[in-house]
């Protein structure tokens, strides 16, 4: 990717779930949302804070829907994640997908796209 109008976000998302050895060396929802965070942190930084905007509004969702506070003790969506998972970060991350790829069809009639 030479610049942010290349990127995509599904394809990435897609890429991610084929692959996660080789962005993270092993499937880790703790590794993915610290990836997601810096990247977050970087579009905003040089400019582009709208570049995971599919990702941002799923996690908005998320936490409204389980009504995630300082009441139920989960606080944020990857807490619960981890939390419903028995604390396995693989299973976390495989949950993650599940729910993220429903919300994407649900929510926005898209599927994460074929990728080699």
């Amino acid at each position: 990717m030479s610049n942010y109008a290349e990127f995509n976000e599904l394809i990435f998302f897609a890429q991610v779930k084929k692959r996660p050895g080789m962005f993270f060396g092993r499937k880790s929802l703790i590794s993915l949302r610290d990836h997601l965070f810096g990247m977050s942190y970087a579009f905003s930084a040089c400019g582009h804070p709208d570049a995971l905007i599919l990702f941002k509004s799923f996690i908005e969702c998320y936490n409204n829907k389980l009504f995630l506070s300082d009441q139920n003790g989960y606080v944020c969506w990857w807490n619960h994640l981890l939390y419903i998972s028995g604390g396995m970060d693989d299973l976390a991350f495989d949950s993650f997908y599940r729910r993220f790829e429903a919300y994407l069809l649900e929510e926005h009639n898209l599927k994460l796209p074929e990728v080699e």
